[in-house]
């Protein structure tokens, strides 16, 4: 007698190979038979008659390893099929940890405030260790007694997590361990040696790569120099592991563009001989209209071709909605987060600013350099990347706030405040709606793979817990999975599937998962393709998909007939 039977299902089995009707037998944590096994018994049997069998769906690019010990059951995961995701991007990671600093404090707004209260900072990265220490003790019964990856491993798998994680290793974490609160700078050559020894240490840990973030706000990785960052790839490429960076969008002092992010990153693949994922590939900040963000896809998509010809082996991961952020951010007045608190609600705070007094205190706040990201005169500002999305007068909905200010020969900042004083259940955020064709490009060349850029937590996690200024998961981390079967799948459901499982098990060196064959682990998905569908510009986009009715990690089953189960059945893994 096995321990699952599914039966009577079409496989897709994650090679792209056609699909073909068997039965599955599951013993364990391994697919140990397939074919007829219609006269055999199991403990479990679940009938797929008329569904798709496809192995459990691999999200390359998610930060779920950041909260995964305050939220194991990754729940917006398991429920769209997702059954392994890579961790440890954009150069993040919870380990190695040094003695100085930690740095979840980017998912856990109650540990911030507890162990470093700022007005002034929307997103800290970075809290003083031992400060945190306390904060998640008390809070969350979370002992932070790990350094090594290994040790974080060991922590993770004691906690019962819901998804597998193949993990990255981190190079902000790895420079944080190594040179403390003291990293935003070039090294040392005594802290290069050190530095090399710590990404060793990681991929004999079994890290399956190295991230790296080159953002302006990734501290303290984009202080990296090529030379230095080519010397720790070359470890990677000795342990077979993959290199993969959240490039910049511009650099430090506003100078540069995507492209020229991709280039830097590429090259430095290149030097090393590492394969190479370029992460959540976009057109933002890289075109106007339309027509123009197609032909930045295909700008973008024609110089990986061209590195490619020339000797690099690589791929991107892509995510598959040009309406999706790192977050879901229902009110404008998250950006605005010191001046509510401030006043105590976002309906106080839309008073205060119709008095005149507490205006030119922001404004005096502002140009004091306490918060710059509202400043229009500092190279990196919100001004022209935000947008009206919601706003009770239809007038103001679409604007761009820096073309809009400039339409009405305002001050961007006395904008803000106006628009707000009308609306503060206003919304403003990225305007990436009209990129869908550009979207749609760059999710079905070969080399992508679909992400979410996510943390799988459940629909209801508020992350600031605070209802004034609520941060939800971005609707990707809920439903990127349907939002790619139903918007850009291809010709074959084969090459599909295959995209979304075997390919990214490839590109990663995941191995014996994203895949249907006797032997493989048993991260199994029934699928209800009649049923699914895209989530696409929904008025409540935070809604668990349908169609995903069985799912199995680890050759346990954690949803049953589209119900979450709570298992706690995945494991970080480790590379080999």
């Amino acid at each position: 007698m096995y321990d699952v039977l599914i039966k009577g299902g079409m496989l897709y089995d994650g090679t792209g190979q056609d699909a073909y009707k068997a039965d599955i037998a599951v013993q364990g944590d391994r697919i140990v038979m397939i074919g007829d096994l219609s006269k055999e018994t199991a403990k479990a049997v679940i009938h797929a008659e008329g569904k798709a069998v496809t192995p459990g769906f691999i999200e390359p690019h998610s930060h779920a390893d950041l909260t995964c010990l305050i939220h194991p059951e990754m729940e917006g995961y398991l429920r769209q099929g997702v059954t392994t995701v890579v961790g440890g991007n954009c150069g993040h990671a919870m380990a190695p940890l040094g003695g100085e600093i930690y740095r979840c404090g980017i998912v856990d707004f109650a540990v911030q405030a507890k162990a470093d209260p700022k007005y002034f900072d929307l997103i800290t990265l970075m809290l003083p260790k031992e400060k945190a220490k306390t904060a998640l003790k008390e809070l969350y019964n979370i002992d932070l007694d790990w350094t090594s990856l290994e040790d974080y491993r060991q922590k993770v798998n004691a906690s019962h997590i819901g998804c597998n994680i193949a993990p990255l290793a981190g190079y902000s974490a790895i420079r944080q361990a190594v040179m403390g609160a003291d990293a935003n700078r070039e090294a040392t050559p005594e802290e290069l040696d050190r530095l090399e020894a710590m990404t060793e240490q990681c991929m004999r840990e079994g890290a399956f790569g190295l991230s790296t973030g080159l953002d302006s706000q990734y501290m303290p990785g984009l202080f990296a120099t090529d030379e230095e960052t080519v010397r720790m790839l070359k470890v990677v490429k000795k342990y077979d592991g993959i290199f993969t960076s959240h490039t910049f969008n511009s650099r430090m002092d506003g100078t540069g563009n995507r492209m020229d992010g991709y280039h830097t990153m590429l090259e430095q693949a290149q030097a090393a001989g590492v394969r190479a994922n370029v992460s959540h590939v976009h057109v933002l900040g890289m075109a106007a209209t339309p027509e123009d963000g197609l032909q930045a896809a295909r700008d973008t998509v024609d110089y990986f071709e061209k590195m490619e010809s020339a000797g690099l082996d690589i791929s991107y991961d892509v995510i598959p909605s040009p309406y999706s952020t790192d977050f879901t951010i229902p009110y404008f007045a998250f950006f605005l987060r010191p001046f509510v608190l401030m006043s105590g609600s976002r309906a106080q705070l839309a008073k205060n600013f119709r008095v005149p007094d507490f205006r030119n205190m922001v404004h005096m706040v502002v140009k004091g350099g306490m918060f710059p990201t509202f400043d229009p005169d500092q190279p990196v500002n919100y001004y022209p990347l935000l947008a009206v999305l919601k706003h009770k007068n239809p007038a103001h909905v679409g604007k761009v706030l820096a073309a809009y200010a400039q339409e009405l020969g305002k001050n961007p900042l006395d904008l803000v405040m106006d628009l707000f004083a009308e609306d503060p259940d206003m919304e403003a955020n990225l305007p990436m709606a009209g990129f869908a064709e550009a979207n749609d490009f760059l999710c079905r060349h070969r080399m992508a793979m679909p992400c979410s850029d996510g943390f799988g937590c459940g629909i209801d996690v508020n992350f600031t817990e605070d209802p004034e200024i609520p941060l939800y998961p971005n609707p990707m981390s809920i439903r990127f999975i349907p939002r790619f079967l139903t918007a850009h799948a291809k010709e074959r459901l084969e090459d599909t599937i295959r995209q979304m499982t075997g390919f990214a098990a490839e590109r990663f060196g995941i191995r014996n998962r994203g895949i249907i064959r006797e032997h493989a682990y048993a991260d199994l998905v029934v699928l209800d393709m009649d049923h699914i569908k895209s989530c696409g510009c929904d008025p409540d986009p935070l809604q668990y998909p349908d169609g995903f009715d069985y799912v199995l990690v680890n050759g346990k089953i954690a949803v049953e007939s589209g119900k979450f189960l709570r298992k706690g059945n995945g494991r970080m893994l480790s590379k080999g």
